[in-house]
């Protein structure tokens, strides 16, 4: 990091930060921040947290449906919930508040500055070169492209795509080059054209997704602004030609209002200053408007799963929760997954609402809840409670910093606290208040079995830090000064004082306030005879060794806030006093004014305590089987050791409210402007729905203790920073690359002796980030430098300034090794170590070689080759690189295994890239191989049709139930003579609906396994439910197993023909 870190301190050094643009084609006065649609929002938000210690969130899942492919990749369909907590401003899905039909089929689009898809690209490496000077100074192409990103036509604010898919995930950029660069690493091949993405995974996986979800704003005084917030999956395509298809018939229209709140101010000590005149204080409204598709049906081959929503809820039509047409608003109701219009699998949504009251407009006073799941077929439910003590309506302002609920009247959203230079006292208390931040969350889940869990939260903490401030104000002293009608001038001074407090306290501050109002006419101070109504003024002084008094600092406009801090800015020995003097050249101009000085003492630390935070956190779990069984599970977030009682969280995202702002302006008599530097105080309710700072807190170590049963320690990376928002431009780049996987695991039994210790140990990989056109050479971390621009038109010149710039960094945290200990008897188990590809940029990162060393002295290795090793050229083209082809496995440094699979692309193949051999090696000889099967024939689907082992047996494989799954393997027999006799056993498996024609099917299949040309084969017949699974097997033997599930479509036991129970199975819910 430290690269990077001088990176960052070169650009400042050549660069002024700050926030600020007359030109309306860069609409980033204070920078925008861009909501997602409700519905973008809720999938990212549970999409992308599995059970996760280091942030104390959990996913609460209820499982759908699953869609399973003959290549092997398996769909999971699920409602999923995440229990960070509510914040005031999120706005219901389709599923319920919290909830999210979790599908693995979208990029969700995180946007930067302007679209990257619609717009140009430049991410300078060096931007400070082109924040000073007017931009007509520019070389050619550097006033071409400040130009563009000035005029709204070009951006150099990369967007992030995150993109979740079944078989892989992560986030990318688009280069200056129009070619997108992952975020980790992946070896998946990312292109844009016609407005669809085409992703290929590692395994040859190509996926299409064309635009989804869609957001429209306008805010007051601008122009509007619409794009893309995420892209919907349309198609899988697997290399066997199968394919699953995705479709969205339904579309979703609704709007709400967001509020933004700005103060920008000018320093004290600038107070008659020509720049006092800039400041000014903005309320932004802005109307969003949101275009949801909706998914309504996935196909796979005669497999169905249809989406239907409903428009009437509770007997009203239209979501009351919504701001949109009647007839256009939606919530999901029903899941039905089909067969050949078959219904296997029936899922019902059961919906109300969550009501409050104080909302402006009636849609504010409700979020959609979902009260229940129900399996139609089977008549049993999941049914959910929540946390209903408070309700906020939708875009309350009683929050706190992170948007969640905090109980407060607040009449705005910039936090009143003393900042940097300012005493902000005009927007709201959004400090944590605990007995409100549950709001709206689930704390109970009944299951299907009658069984339940129940959540106890809390909120997140940190040690000592308090990042919202606390403040106490000690009056010093004051006066008055009058100026009646009549009268000239008058002056007045206070009693003196001392302004000698100090403290060694870290992280607190003394300075002291100054309260000066003025009723006069501002005139500019001078004689009597030069005031053209009246003016008042006051002066703090301080009494010199001399006996003089010195004017430390003068006021006459309006001004409240710090002047001095203890004890370096002043002389604390010396006396202060206060003196006020007003006059006037009009006999009926009468003015007061006011002076007064306080000391405040602002700290931010608590003493030996943990400092409550925002967001939530599990505390415990108590999960009951239905029966008699109850298990108890709690979660502590401390520190191990002797610093047990102090959290080891720390803060993960980045929040500012106050930042460096410009402005232009002319002061009062002169022709010229001016450039001002000022602070900007903001507050968006845009942020609560933006895909940025997803995590408040993330944990070092998390300890699970299940009642009973001893417990878990996990231990991962510190990440997160210091947050001190009353300070300018303190925020830190949201975009750093970061370990997130555990590092240490820890068993301990009941009595706390350590049983068991897994550790594992990551290197960060960066040789793939000079890949990026905008990746900077000194910043091995680097893809990109993120930089926002804003321009100035000052005395007919176009200038520019930096309002901020991050880098955006990528790479690939890799296992190097894993540690296996337990202390039974103090011995190491196992311990491995792998080794990657990590040599060549222009070859794919995969794992090479695993070494394992047991308890016993004993070593195992196991090396990998891949296409790239054996410059299979038609996987390279498919970019199916990740797929090992060769494997060789050692113990104790003999070579045990050594097999090879081999992939072609032939008529055999029917032109698909699939397995032709399967080849073992001599462990004597490890150079020669031979081999021991040959696919020798496939169909148009991809399913092995023949296959020959060992040189010479021939097994042929029928398939049915629509060239979808296999119903006879007869060994000893050619596929063609297998096939010419398979016609009725296949029509019979196409039209297996129930039980009857099943039966009818089983009968065919024993006719066929009886005939003569089998009479030296062995043939193995097959039965399916299918989507379900295999109802029969009867082997060579002829003694036929029948296998019975359950109505979730679960195994529930195996059976021979008298219905003796061969295997049994029981099932037990599990959060």
């Amino acid at each position: 990091m430290k690269k990077v870190i001088l990176l960052a301190a070169s650009l400042s050094a050549m660069m002024t930060l700050g926030q600020a643009s007359l030109d309306p084609g860069t609409k980033n006065d204070i920078q925008k921040i861009f909501p997602t649609t409700p519905e973008t929002y809720s999938m990212f938000k549970a999409g992308d947290f599995p059970v996760d210690y280091r942030t104390g969130k959990l996913n609460v899942s209820v499982p759908l449906y699953e869609i399973k492919t003959r290549y092997g990749v398996t769909i999971p369909i699920s409602l999923t919930y995440n229990t960070g907590g509510i914040k005031v401003d999120e706005t219901s899905g389709v599923a319920g508040l919290g909830w999210s039909l979790s599908v693995p089929n979208s990029i969700s689009v995180e946007m930067h500055g302007k679209d990257d898809l619609e717009n140009g690209v430049w991410f300078p490496q060096q931007p400070g070169d082109y924040a000073t000077g007017d931009l007509n100074t520019f070389p050619p192409d550097v006033f071409y492209k400040m130009t563009s990103i000035k005029e709204g036509v070009m951006d150099s604010q990369p967007d992030i795509y995150h993109y979740n898919l079944p078989t892989v995930s992560g986030s990318f950029i688009k280069d200056a080059t129009g070619n997108f660069r992952t975020i980790p690493y992946e070896d998946v091949k990312i292109s844009y054209v016609d407005n669809k993405f085409i992703i290929i995974d590692s395994k040859g996986v190509i996926y299409t997704l064309s635009e989804g979800n869609s957001t429209n704003t306008i805010s007051t005084g601008s122009f509007g602004e619409s794009y893309t917030s995420s892209f919907i999956l349309e198609k899988i395509k697997f290399p066997n030609n199968e394919e699953v298809s995705f479709r969205y018939g339904k579309k979703m229209s609704y709007s709400n209002i967001t509020y933004s709140f700005t103060d920008i101010y000018i320093p004290i000590e600038q107070n008659i200053a020509d720049c006092a005149n800039s400041r000014k204080s903005q309320h932004v409204t802005t109307n969003n408007m949101y275009m949801d598709d909706l998914l309504t049906e996935i196909i796979h081959n005669d497999e169905k799963l249809t989406f239907s929503y409903a428009n009437t809820i509770q007997g009203v039509q239209g979501r009351k929760d919504l701001d949109g047409a009647a007839s256009g608003t939606y919530a999901l109701n029903e899941i039905v997954g089909t067969y050949k219009d078959r219904v296997i699998k029936k899922m019902a949504l059961e919906h109300s609402y969550f009501e409050t009251d104080g909302g402006d407009q009636p849609y504010k006073n409700f979020r959609l809840k979902l009260n229940k799941v129900k399996n139609l077929l089977d008549n049993t439910e999941y049914s959910f409670e929540y946390d209903e003590s408070g309700k906020p309506f939708l875009g309350s302002f009683s929050q706190d910093i992170w948007g969640y609920y905090n109980g407060q009247s607040n009449y705005g959203l910039i936090p009143n606290m003393q900042y940097y230079n300012r005493n902000y006292t005009q927007g709201g208390n959004r400090n944590v208040y605990p007995a409100y931040s549950q709001a709206y969350v689930l704390k109970k889940v009944q299951y299907p079995t009658k069984g339940s869990s129940s959540f106890t939260y809390e909120n997140n903490n940190v040690w000592q830090t308090l990042i919202v401030p606390q403040e106490e104000t000690t009056p010093k002293s004051n006066v008055i000064g009058v100026l009646n009608t009549g009268g000239a001038s008058t002056e007045n001074t206070s009693s003196e004082f001392y302004l000698n407090e100090n403290t060694n306290v870290p992280g607190e501050k003394i300075t002291y306030l100054v309260d000066w109002i003025n009723s006069c006419a501002n005139n500019m101070p001078g004689n009597p005879g030069s005031i053209q109504n009246s003016n008042g003024y006051g002066y703090l002084e301080e009494k010199g060794p001399t006996g003089g008094w010195n004017i430390v600092a003068q006021f006459q406009n309006d001004a409240q806030g710090p002047i001095l801090e203890a004890p370096n800015s002043h002389n604390p020995a010396y006396k202060k006093r206060l003196r006020v003097m007003l006059q006037s050249n009009d006999p009926e101009a009468g003015c007061s004014v006011s002076f007064s000085v306080s000391m405040r003492r602002v700290y931010k630390t608590t003493v030996n305590q943990n400092a409550i935070v925002g967001g939530l956190r599990i505390k415990s779990i108590n999960d009951f089987d239905g029966q008699t069984n109850y298990t108890k599970r709690t979660f502590e977030y401390n520190k191990p050791g002797n610093l047990s009682t102090q959290s080891s969280g720390r803060i993960a995202s980045p929040l500012e409210f106050l930042k460096t702002h410009y402005s232009v302006t002319k002061p009062f008599g002169s022709t010229q402007q001016i450039m001002c530097s000022n602070y900007a105080l903001s507050a968006d309710q845009a942020v609560n729905s933006s895909l940025s700072g997803r995590d408040v807190v993330s944990y070092e170590y998390v300890t699970e203790h299940t009642l009973g049963k001893g417990k878990k320690m996990y231990q991962f990376s510190a990440i997160g920073d210091n947050l001190d928002i009353t300070v300018p431009d303190m925020g830190w780049n949201p975009y750093q690359f970061l370990n997130r996987n555990v590092l240490n695991e820890k068993s301990y039994s009941e009595t706390g002796a350590l049983l068991q210790e897994k550790s594992y140990e990551y290197e960060n990989i960066l040789l793939k980030n000079p890949l990026s056109s905008d990746h900077i050479p000194n910043s091995p971390y680097s893809l990109a430098l993120s930089t926002s621009f804003a321009f100035f038109e000052l005395n007919s010149q176009t200038f520019s300034k930096i309002n901020n710039f991050y880098v955006v960094e990528s790479g690939k945290w890799l296992l190097n090794k894993a540690t296996h200990k337990t202390y039974l008897n103090n011995t190491l188990t196992s311990e491995t170590n792998n080794t990657y590809s990590i040599s060549d940029i222009n070859k794919p990162v995969n794992l090479v070689k695993t070494e394992t060393r047991s308890f016993d002295g004993s070593a195992a290795e196991a090396t990998f080759q891949y296409a790239t090793d054996q410059n299979n050229t038609d996987m390279i083209s498919a970019n199916m690189l990740g797929i090992p082809i060769q494997t060789e496995g050692t113990e104790n440094g003999k070579v045990i295994a050594k097999n090879k699979t081999v992939y072609a692309k032939n008529l055999a193949t029917n032109n698909m890239i699939l397995p032709v051999a399967t080849q073992k090696f001599d462990k004597d000889n490890p150079a020669s191989a031979k081999n021991t099967v040959d696919y020798n024939q496939y169909d148009v689907y991809g399913n092995v049709l023949q296959y020959t082992t060992k040189g010479s047996t021939p097994t042929a494989i029928i398939y049915g139930y629509n060239n979808s799954l296999p119903i006879a393997k007869i060994e000893g027999i050619t596929y063609e003579k297998a096939m010419s006799l398979a016609a009725d056993i296949i029509a019979k498996s196409n039209e297996d609906t129930d039980a009857g024609k099943e039966g009818l099917l089983m009968k065919a299949l024993d006719d066929y396994r009886n005939q003569a040309a089998f009479v030296n084969s062995s043939v193995t017949t097959y039965t399916y439910d299918p989507l379900i699974g295999v109802t029969s097997v009867t082997p060579p033997t002829g003694l036929r197993e029948f296998y019975k599930y359950d109505t979730a479509g679960r195994l529930q036991s195996v059976v021979d023909v008298n219905n003796n129970i061969l295997k049994e199975l029981k099932y037990n819910y599990k959060n």
